[in-house]
């Protein structure tokens, strides 16, 4: 029975001992396991690395940039509810969250109206003279200026640089006295004979010439008829984007804005937009955008006065 009872006992111990054994080594074997997958996770990032080269340092800017965003949206939506004490009076406020891309409005303390709106997408534009522009919508406290039917979009300087940048193309202001090719946006002389524009380079002339004319800009053929150019189209050459002057009725585009504004001031509205596609987005250069819809029923209910949130 001793010999027995020994005989199990060992063969217990030995059991026991492979069991460990095998723990022990399965444990090894996650061990290693880890260290070679974090041993291939670092041969990626390595490799990742080596190919972007350079555009690595840009995607970290723009990851920093993102989070530096983020952080500032997370500040404002901090100090909301103070700025919504300002809004518990009988008069109606217009809020607008630029993290969430919602607007609505706020009569005596309660929320009588919401809607999805897309504002500023926060990126910058350089022009050639090395002012920068941020479309960012602004925040803070603002009242409803003015309140306007069917408006008129006239762009600022920015909209055909973008536009100009987007195709490859330099970009032209015509003043009036100037003249350009049609054609090509090469600059033009007067000529000799009877006030007849020619280029300066006869080999890449069309013979038609661009000029101001009473603030509008017109085209001018060789025979010496003058065709004034449609308003709301962008002017284009082979080579360039042409910058009317302020004023000339090719500087206003009808129905970009839908058919109301609220005015907030420095340039700045809620208005319609066509891009309905992108509402709920962050793409606008720092206006407030809605649907018509949403717009409409908006702009009926605002007052000039009203007081505007944005945050």
């Amino acid at each position: 029975m001793k010999f027995r009872l020994g005989f199990l006992g060992a063969w217990a111990l030995f059991v026991i001992g492979v069991i460990l054994a095998a723990a022990v080594g399965g444990a090894e074997w996650q061990n290693w396991r880890d260290v070679e997958r974090l041993r291939k996770l670092r041969t990626i990032d390595r490799m990742i690395a080596e190919r972007l080269g350079s555009r690595m340092d840009v995607l970290k800017e723009a990851e920093e940039e993102r989070g530096a965003r983020v952080e500032r949206l997370r500040n404002a939506v901090q100090e909301v509810d103070v700025k919504l004490d300002d809004s518990q009076d009988t008069r109606q406020a217009i809020v607008v969250s630029t993290a969430e891309n919602r607007l609505s409005v706020r009569r005596g303390g309660k929320t009588i109206f919401q809607a999805v709106c897309s504002t500023g997408k926060g990126t910058t534009l350089t022009d050639s003279s090395g002012r920068t522009m941020v479309f960012e919508t602004p925040t803070g406290k603002f009242r409803v200026v003015s309140k306007e039917e069917n408006p008129r979009w006239v762009p600022p300087d920015w909209h055909f640089l973008e536009e100009a940048r987007k195709k490859k193309k330099a970009v032209i202001r015509l003043n009036p006295g100037d003249a350009i090719d049609a054609a090509t946006g090469e600059p033009v002389s007067a000529t000799a004979s009877g006030g007849v524009w020619g280029s300066v380079d006869s080999r890449s002339s069309s013979g038609r010439v661009l000029k101001i004319r009473n603030n509008s800009v017109v085209e001018v053929s060789p025979d010496g008829s003058v065709r004034e150019l449609p308003p709301g189209e962008m002017i284009e050459t082979r080579n360039a984007i042409v910058v009317p002057p302020m004023g000339a009725p090719q500087r206003r585009f009808d129905k970009v804005l839908g058919k109301y504004r609220l005015n907030i001031g420095s340039g700045y509205g809620i208005h319609g937009t066509l891009a309905t596609d992108q509402l709920g987005r962050s793409v606008s250069h720092g206006c407030v955008r809605l649907g018509d819809a949403d717009m409409e029923r908006l702009f009926s209910m605002a007052q000039a006065g009203d007081q505007v949130l944005i945050y």
